[in-house]
């Protein structure tokens, strides 16, 4: 697994990075570095199975993101044109992950 490697945030574009502010975190992990390409990358399906605080919540940021920049254009979102759900175990995590998109 040595030659694995750990993608940097900076690899998203820049108007997606801010969903990962520097102060919080500069790099993906191993499992996130690993789905990166599929995530962000394709508009395949996904099903991640893996523990609790394995990053789980930033693979499925990357593919909110995804869906976002479908449908930027001139750095404009067209809102009106999709819609995101988003699903959690616990309502704790949901309000977690609503400040964070409204960020």
């Amino acid at each position: 697994m040595a030659d694995e490697e750990i993608l940097p945030t900076s690899t998203l574009p820049p108007w997606a990075q801010q969903a990962f502010p520097t102060n919080e975190t500069t790099t993906f992990n191993r499992i996130q570095s690993k789905i990166y390409p599929q995530a962000f990358e394709t508009n395949n399906n996904l099903l991640i199975c893996a523990p609790t605080g394995a990053g789980k919540t930033n693979v499925a940021m990357l593919t909110i993101l995804r869906t976002i920049g479908n449908y930027r254009q001139n750095d404009h979102v067209q809102l009106k044109n999709f819609k995101i759900v988003y699903i959690a175990p616990l309502k704790a995590l949901v309000q977690e992950q609503m400040r964070e998109f409204q960020r």
